[in-house]
C-alpha cells in the first residue's frame, strides 16, 4: 500500500464541477446570517454589498488564482508553507483547521434550534432545552465524522442534498416577502435614511465582519484539491458561480425578511423559520414554516459535514510534512480517508463545545445563546489568521494576480478580526471576554506544543540523528 503524500497519491478523485459548485455553497451560505443580517434593519443591505466588495472578491481571487496555479492538498497551508516556509505553514494550518472545532458546534446550535421550531409552539421548551442542545450537537459532530470516513464518494451526496437547504428555504423566503408586499406592504420602510447605518459606529463594524465572515469558506474546495477533477480549471469556476449564488441569497434574503416582518419579531437562532412563519401565518399557508425548519436543520448537517472532510484534510497534510504527529498523515485501508485527523477533530469539538456550555465564570454558567454568541466569534478570531496569510502569499505566488485586491482583503480581515473583541448586545461581558480570550491562547498555546513536539521527533528519526 502506498503512503500517502501531499501530492496527491492515495486519494481518489471524486468531485467534479458540479460537486465543486455544490461543496461550495454548502458550506459557504449559512443562513443564520441572513437573520443576524436582517435583525439591524434596512442598514444590513448596504453592508452586505460593503462584505462583497471588500471581502469576497479579494477572497475569490486569492484563492482561485492560488488554486489554479498549485493545485495541492492542504490548501492555505500548503500555499502558506509554499511561500513562507515550514513555520509560517504551521501556523496557518493550526488556525485554519481548529476554527472549525468552534464551528462546528455553532452550526449545530443554529440547526438544533431550527429542528425545534419545526414543531412550533408545542416544542418551544425544547429550544431552550441545555440537554437536548447537547444531544443534537454532539450527535451531529460524529455523524458527520461518520459520513467523512468512509469518504467523498458518498458524503458528497449528502452535501449536495444539503444545498436543498439553501435553495427551498431561500426561494420560500423570498417568495415570502414578494407575496407579504403584495398584499400587506413591506414591514420594514427601505429609504435612504433607514439603509444608513444609524448605530455606533463599533457596532456597525462588529456585525460588517460578522458579514464578511458569512462570505468566507471558498477556500474548502482548495483544501481536497487532490481529489477534484481537473483542480486547476475546476475550484476557479466552482468558486466564481458560487459567489455569485451566495451574494445573490444574502442580500435578496435579507430584503426579504425585512419586508415580510418587523425587526422586532426576529431571533437570531431561527430568525428565517420565525419570518416564514409569521407571513404564512397571515396568508392562510400552514405548513411552510416547518418545512423551512426541516431544512435548515439539514443544511446545517450537511455544511458540518462539508467542513468536517475538508478541515481534517490539513492535519493530514501537516502530518505528512512532520509539522504535526505521523498519525494524523494515515490513510484508512478502506476508505482512503484520513480517519485518525477526524477522529481528533470530533473528540476536541465536542470537549470545546462543552467546555463553552457549562464552565461557570464569576458564579455564571453560560447560557445557550451565550455560547452561540462566544463560538461564533472565536471561529471569525481564529480562522481569520489563514486568511492573512492567503492574502499575502497571493501577492508572493502569483504576482500577476491583482495586488491592490489583496491588500484591500487583508485590511478587511485585520478589522473583522479585531472587532471580534466586542462583546455581542444583551451578552455576559466577562463570560464572553474570558471565553474569547482564554479559548483562543490555550488553543495557541496547544499549537506552539504540538509543533515543537513533532519537530523534535522528525529530528530524531532523521538519518542524520540515527548515526
Amino acid at each position: 500500500m502506498s503512503e500517502p503524500t501531499r501530492d496527491g497519491a492515495g486519494f481518489i478523485k471524486a468531485l467534479g464541477l458540479r460537486d465543486v459548485i455544490l461543496m461550495n455553497v454548502v458550506a459557504v451560505v449559512g443562513m443564520r446570517w441572513i437573520a443576524r443580517g436582517a435583525r439591524t434593519g434596512p442598514e444590513s443591505v448596504p453592508l452586505w454589498i460593503l462584505a462583497w466588495i471588500a471581502f469576497l472578491v479579494p477572497h475569490a481571487v486569492a484563492i482561485s488564482s492560488l488554486a489554479r496555479k498549485y493545485p495541492e492538498q492542504g490548501g492555505i497551508y500548503a500555499w502558506t508553507r509554499r511561500a513562507f516556509g515550514p513555520g509560517h505553514g504551521f501556523v496557518c494550518g493550526w488556525f485554519l483547521w481548529i476554527n472549525n472545532l468552534f464551528y462546528f458546534p455553532s452550526l449545530l446550535l443554529f440547526g438544533a434550534a431550527n429542528f425545534a421550531a419545526m414543531g412550533g409552539e408545542g416544542w418551544h421548551a425544547l429550544g431552550s432545552s441545555r440537554a437536548f442542545s447537547v444531544a443534537f450537537v454532539l450527535g451531529g459532530i460524529w455523524l458527520a465524522a461518520g459520513i467523512s470516513i468512509i469518504g467523498l464518494r458518498w458524503g458528497k451526496w449528502l452535501q449536495n442534498a444539503g444545498t436543498l437547504g439553501v435553495w427551498i428555504p431561500a426561494g420560500i423566503l423570498i417568495g415570502c416577502g414578494a407575496l407579504a408586499a403584495v398584499r400587506f406592504g413591506s414591514a420594514t420602510p427601505f429609504t435612504v435614511q433607514t439603509m444608513t447605518p444609524g448605530g455606533t459606529a463599533l457596532d456597525t463594524l462588529a456585525l460588517w465582519s460578522a458579514m464578511c465572515f458569512a462570505f468566507s469558506g471558498f477556500e474548502i474546495t482548495g483544501l481536497v484539491g487532490q481529489e477534484v477533477k481537473d483542480p486547476q480549471r475546476t475550484i476557479p469556476i466552482g468558486i466564481v458561480v458560487a459567489g455569485i449564488v451566495t451574494t445573490l441569497v444574502y442580500i435578496a434574503g435579507s430584503g426579504s425578511v425585512l419586508v415580510a416582518v418587523p425587526v422586532s419579531s426576529l431571533k437570531e437562532l431561527s430568525g428565517i423559520t420565525d419570518a416564514v412563519q409569521l407571513v404564512a401565518g397571515r396568508v392562510g399557508l400552514t405548513g411552510l414554516a416547518a418545512l423551512t425548519a426541516g431544512l435548515l436543520t439539514v443544511n446545517a448537517i450537511a455544511g458540518v459535514t462539508s467542513w468536517t472532510a475538508g478541515a481534517a484534510r490539513v492535519p493530514f497534510a501537516a502530518g505528512v510534512d512532520a509539522a504535526m504527529p505521523a498519525a494524523f498523515a494515515r490513510l484508512h485501508p478502506r476508505y482512503r480517508t484520513p480517519h485518525v485527523a477526524l477522529v481528533i477533530q470530533s473528540l476536541a469539538s465536542s470537549a470545546i463545545f462543552l467546555a463553552s456550555l457549562f464552565v461557570t465564570i464569576a458564579g455564571r454558567a453560560s447560557s445557550i445563546q451565550d455560547a452561540y454568541d462566544i463560538m461564533v466569534n472565536l471561529t471569525i478570531l481564529i480562522y481569520f489568521v489563514p486568511y492573512l496569510y492567503s492574502f499575502v502569499a497571493q501577492i508572493r505566488l502569483v504576482p500577476e494576480a491583482p495586488k491592490s485586491l489583496a491588500i484591500l482583503g487583508f485590511a478587511a480581515t485585520a478589522i473583522s478580526m479585531a472587532l471580534t473583541f466586542v462583546p455581542p448586545p444583551g451578552s455576559n461581558a466577562l463570560t464572553y471576554e474570558v471565553n474569547v480570550i482564554v479559548q483562543a491562547a490555550i488553543m495557541s498555546a496547544i499549537g506552539g506544543a504540538l509543533y515543537l513536539w513533532s519537530g523534535r521527533a522528525a529530528r530524531r528519526q532523521s538519518p542524520a540523528a540515527r548515526q
